[in-house]
């Protein structure tokens, strides 16, 4: 009825940069970013990635630091560039504060809102609603049943959520798995099981090739792979250069509209419910769910619509980044189309 937090999540979620750090250069302060570090530098870029370093090289050029001809040199090697490593040989010899650049921070979850919002729901609402409904009826009620019952109610659902924190956090690793953890850091984790991670590489495909990480025949050619494969090896090896987060479902605006209506008929079958007053169990039991969905989906509805804001404000949506990514990806087009002829 109400979309929760997407499944397909995975850890160290990133999608395009949303900082002025230039793929695989050093901030003002020495710290490294994500895309230096050297498990990250043989990473495939984005033609967001691209743009950043474009307009570092124009920032360059105008400050006299390139010649028009080293200008057009470099912009050439960016378009044909795949890796974060081959984009920061690029402005390697160019000063770090020129662009601005900023030590990287990690990306923004997609569903932090409505996380948050999940979190309030059962830490406050959830346990109000069992402690109305195991409430004592009749005059001999007394104040202090009230309170013993709902701080009762309160304390087993806090409880509870702390165990599930708890037992949800991942298990310490052993010296071998932290000795390899640097090599898998940044990649694309897949699931578990074969089927599920073989849907979840044709996602991660389709993303890079949207972002400009693949051209279309690496696309194809990776694509026609995944039903051939035989293990999750296999799959794992397909999506090895690519980032994490790609397969990542972030909330959409029709969850929010789910929301909004859920929100919408239950305040009106609570008040159909409330003026007509009807004398039996059913309709009862009926304006309590009514009253129940009524206090959850608005603030779900509200975590939504902050994350899909966000997702909206962070998204480049000027005619302008549309018509550098498609040039982008031309000029990758003929670069590969030129290496085969070769």
């Amino acid at each position: 009825m109400i979309a929760g937090p997407g499944t397909n999540e995975t850890p160290g979620y990133e999608a395009a940069p949303e900082q002025n750090v230039a793929p695989g250069q050093k901030t003002v302060s020495g710290q490294k970013t994500v895309a230096e570090s050297p498990d990250r530098g043989e990473l495939r870029a984005s033609d967001a990635d691209r743009d950043q370093v474009i307009g570092t090289l124009k920032a360059a050029f105008v400050e006299g630091r390139l010649t028009e001809e080293e200008l057009g040199v470099r912009a050439g090697q960016v378009y044909a560039s795949r890796t974060y490593a081959e984009l920061a040989g690029i402005t390697a010899d160019i000063p770090d504060e020129l662009a601005g650049r900023t030590p990287a921070r990690r990306r923004r979850d997609p569903w932090r809102a409505t996380k948050i919002a999940w979190r309030v729901e059962y830490s406050v609402f959830l346990p109000g609603i069992v402690a109305l409904l195991l409430m004592p009826g009749g005059p001999r009620t007394t104040v202090t049943e009230v309170v013993v019952l709902t701080s009762v109610v309160y304390l087993i659902f806090w409880f509870l959520g702390i165990g599930m924190m708890i037992t949800s956090r991942p298990a310490k690793a052993n010296q071998a798995d932290q000795a390899a953890k640097p090599a898998l850091e940044g990649r694309e984790h897949l699931h578990a099981s074969h089927a599920v991670a073989r849907d979840q590489v044709l996602r991660v495909l389709g993303a890079a090739l949207a972002q400009g990480r693949l051209t279309e025949e690496e696309h194809d050619e990776r694509l026609a792979q995944v039903p051939a494969s035989r293990c999750w090896a296999d799959l794992d090896a397909l999506v090895a250069d690519l980032p994490a987060g790609l397969a990542a479902q972030p909330p959409r605006s029709r969850d929010v509209q789910a929301g909004a209506w859920t929100s919408v008929v239950a305040a009106s079958v609570f008040g159909a419910i409330v003026l007509w007053q009807p004398d039996n169990p059913l309709a009862f039991m009926l304006a309590l769910v009514a009253l129940a969905v009524l206090i959850v989906a608005p603030v779900i509805t509200v975590g939504l619509w902050a994350d899909v804001r966000h997702q909206k404000r962070s998204r480049p949506r000027s005619k302008q980044a549309r018509s550098k990514q498609a040039r982008s990806k031309q000029a990758r087009s003929k670069q590969a189309r030129a290496k085969r002829r070769r």
